[in-house]
């Protein structure tokens, strides 16, 4: 099991379970020595399906800082969120940007609350989402970039839009200096899916980490945590390694993300 975690969420966002402590003591019985919660973060418009409201955010904030104090002889816990780049919510991502310790950056919707990522399946929609991958890290929002590849959750066939796709995230990572993210939730959870030209998991997708790879981007391990239990349980992690298998791929497994979220904070605009 790895020892650090930067991808962990609550039970606020709607699709998780457990108590935030519960979420700390597993992680210590797994043996990690740091955690990172990132939940995703809320906007002005509520979605309890996929996020929390923010009126839960000075909560959420609280808990994660007493835990901190609570458990910072057997764990070193850490406060994020996982955003979205979204320009209409500029006010409210500022204010993430200055108040949490990180923030990753899981894109999920093209824009606030139209053109899911689960359902692109188009080349034009496909550059948007690369866009807007890019409109974040040239603002500095964001201190990695989680399941870059999620936005291959619906795409049939993985071409040539997709192979470029991925060139582009590379060369994104490269000129930010921007980690990617090997993601081991529920790409990998549900098992592979059946797609137009063969059976694959939703992601992560071995076409995004061969250009990954020859490019040399740095690579972080997330494993996307939703349900405490999953800190003592090793299959998605395995599972998501398999899809590298073989790839000389740049993992990097100290990553000082603080330091890199000071100098996002410092750059941010």
């Amino acid at each position: 099991m790895i020892k650090t975690n930067w991808h962990t969420h609550t039970a606020r966002c709607g699709h998780a379970y457990g108590t935030d402590e519960e979420y700390v003591q597993a992680a210590i019985r797994g043996g990690l020595k740091t955690l990172g919660f990132s939940d995703h973060a809320a906007y002005t418009t509520p979605y309890p399906p996929e996020r929390m409201d923010i009126e839960q955010v000075p909560e959420y904030i609280a808990s994660i800082r007493s835990l901190k104090e609570k458990y910072k002889n057997q764990i070193s816990i850490h406060l994020g969120m996982e955003v979205e780049y979204y320009p209409s919510q500029w006010e409210t991502l500022t204010y993430y940007r200055k108040e949490m310790d990180y923030l990753i950056l899981g894109q999920h919707q093209l824009e606030l609350g139209a053109g899911s990522v689960y359902g692109i399946r188009d080349p034009q929609r496909l550059k948007r989402y690369v866009d807007a991958l890019e409109g974040a890290c040239y603002h500095g929002l964001c201190d990695y970039i989680a399941h870059p590849d999620v936005v291959l959750y619906s795409y049939p066939v993985l071409d040539g839009s997709v192979r470029e796709a991925a060139r582009r995230i590379a060369d994104i990572s490269l000129k930010y200096d921007m980690p990617l993210e090997l993601n081991c939730g529920s790409g990998v959870r549900y098992g592979k899916q059946h797609y137009s030209d063969g059976d694959r998991y939703a992601y992560p997708v071995r076409i995004f980490f061969e250009e990954f790879a020859r490019r040399h981007c740095p690579i972080v391990i997330g494993l996307d945590i939703h349900n405490p239990q999953l800190f003592l349980e090793e299959r998605d992690l395995n599972r998501a390694l398999s899809v590298i298998e073989g790839l000389d791929c740049n993992i990097i497994e100290d990553y000082d993300i603080l330091s890199a979220a000071e100098k996002h904070k410092r750059d941010f605009f």
